[in-house]
C-alpha cells in the first residue's frame, strides 16, 4: 500500500509538471508594451488622436533599428520670448535621462496662450551632429514641419517631419553597411588592374625605358646594343669565387671587347659575400 501511495504521488506530480509545461507552451508572451510618452508629449493637443498612433510607431521604428530617441514635444506659454530658455532647458535635462550616448533628436513646439501659430525649435544631441546637420534640420522645419501644419493644422506636420527623420536615418544606416561590407570583400587583382590599366601602363614603360638606359649595354662607337655573351672560365666552391669571360660585341659595326667577372657561390655562402666582401683579391683581366 505503501509503494502505490508513492507510485501515485510520483505520477501525480509528473502530470502536474507536463500541464503546467503545456500551458506556458501555449500561452501567448505578451507583447511589451509601449510607452507613448516617450516619444509623443502633446500638451497643447496640436496632434488629432488618429495620427498621435503614427508618430509613436515611426519613432519606436527609428529606435529599434538605430538606437535614436526622436520626442515631438508641444506646450502652450505665456510669453513666446522666454520659450528658447524652456527649450534648451528641457533638452539638457532629457538628453541626459535617456542616455543611449546623448543620441536623441527632440521636436519642441511652443505657442502663445489663445494663439494658433508658434514656433517650433529642433534639437540634436551631441552624439548626433556628424548626421543631422543645421541646414539638413532647417529643412526639414520650414519644407517639411511648418508647411504641413500650415496647411492641416491637425499635427500631420509633425508626422510628415518623423517620416522625414526617419528616412533619412534608415538610408544613412544602409549606407553605413554598405560600407562595411564592401570593406569586407577580398581583393580583385584582376579588377584592380583594369580600373587602373593607364597607370600600370606608364609604370611599366617606365621601367622598360630605365632598363634601357641604366642596364642595355651601348656601343661606344656606334652607341648601338651590344650583345652579351659568357663562358665559365672556373666554377664557384662552397666558398670560394669563380671566374667568367663576357664577351660584349656589335653587330652594326663590328666592335668587341672581352672582360673578365667573379662568379659568387649560389644560396647563402654567395650571398653572403656579396654582402660582406670576399677574403682573397680577385684579379680581373
Amino acid at each position: 500500500m505503501k509503494l502505490l501511495s508513492t507510485k501515485s504521488c510520483v505520477l501525480l506530480l509528473v502530470a502536474f509538471v507536463l500541464l503546467v509545461t503545456s500551458s506556458l507552451i501555449a500561452q501567448e508572451k505578451p507583447s511589451a508594451k509601449v510607452d507613448a510618452s516617450n516619444y509623443l508629449d502633446d500638451r497643447a493637443e496640436l496632434v488629432k488622436a488618429e495620427l498621435r498612433q503614427q508618430i509613436v510607431e515611426n519613432c519606436r521604428e527609428i529606435e529599434e533599428k538605430t538606437r535614436i530617441r526622436v520626442l515631438i514635444k508641444t506646450m502652450r506659454i505665456a510669453n513666446l520670448a522666454d520659450g528658447q530658455t524652456q527649450v534648451e532647458n528641457f533638452f539638457a535635462e532629457w538628453i541626459r535621462s535617456i542616455g543611449m550616448d546623448k543620441r536623441g533628436i527632440l521636436i519642441f513646439a511652443l505657442l502663445p496662450e489663445g494663439a494658433a501659430h508658434g514656433k517650433v525649435h529642433l534639437r540634436v544631441g551631441i552624439g548626433l551632429k556628424y548626421l543631422v546637420t543645421r541646414e539638413m534640420g532647417e529643412k526639414i522645419l520650414n519644407q517639411v514641419i511648418l508647411p504641413n501644419n500650415a496647411i492641416n493644422n491637425d499635427g500631420m506636420g509633425f508626422v510628415e517631419g518623423v517620416k522625414a527623420i526617419r528616412r533619412m536615418l534608415l538610408d544613412e544606416l544602409k549606407r553605413d553597411a554598405s560600407r562595411v561590407g564592401a570593406g569586407s570583400q577580398t581583393f580583385d587583382l584582376r579588377g584592380f588592374l583594369w580600373t587602373s590599366k593607364e597607370i600600370v601602363l606608364a609604370l611599366l614603360v617606365g621601367l622598360f625605358l630605365c632598363y634601357i638606359i641604366f642596364f642595355v649595354e651601348r656601343c661606344p662607337r656606334c652607341n648601338g646594343a651590344l650583345k652579351v655573351t659568357s663562358e665559365i672560365l672556373k666554377e664557384p666552391g662552397v666558398n670560394t669565387l669563380g671566374l667568367q669571360r663576357k664577351i660584349y660585341a656589335c653587330e652594326r659595326c663590328g666592335f668587341s671587347r672581352r672582360k673578365k667577372e667573379p662568379v659568387y657561390p649560389a644560396g647563402k655562402a654567395g650571398l653572403i659575400m656579396r654582402l660582406t666582401g670576399t677574403r682573397r683579391n680577385v684579379r680581373i683581366e
